[in-house]
């Protein structure tokens, strides 16, 4: 059964690797199709508003990064002041 799940794994990981890079190559030609649309003269502005694009998706993914981990540092702060649950109990 091992051996079975072992060949599955691999299979999905590589129909997985296969569809990125399908989808990579969607991009790219959707990429050049929005710009076959545009006169020549306009691919410096196109230039300039895919760098800014880039940019702002780095900062949005960034931001969100940092306030996960703002996140989990309240959190774990919060565990830490939470009561455990337990309760004092006098034995006579």
């Amino acid at each position: 059964m091992g051996d079975c799940a072992s060949g599955l794994r691999k299979e999905v990981a590589s129909m997985s690797r296969e569809m990125m890079q399908r989808m990579k190559t969607a991009g790219e030609y959707h990429r050049k199709a929005v710009r076959a649309l545009f006169p020549e003269k306009m691919r410096g502005h196109l230039d300039v508003i895919e760098k800014e694009m880039k940019r702002m998706l780095l900062e949005m993914a960034a931001d969100a990064v940092q306030e996960c981990r703002k996140e989990d540092v309240r959190d774990s702060e919060q565990e830490g002041a939470r009561p455990s649950g337990a309760r004092k109990v006098d034995i006579m």
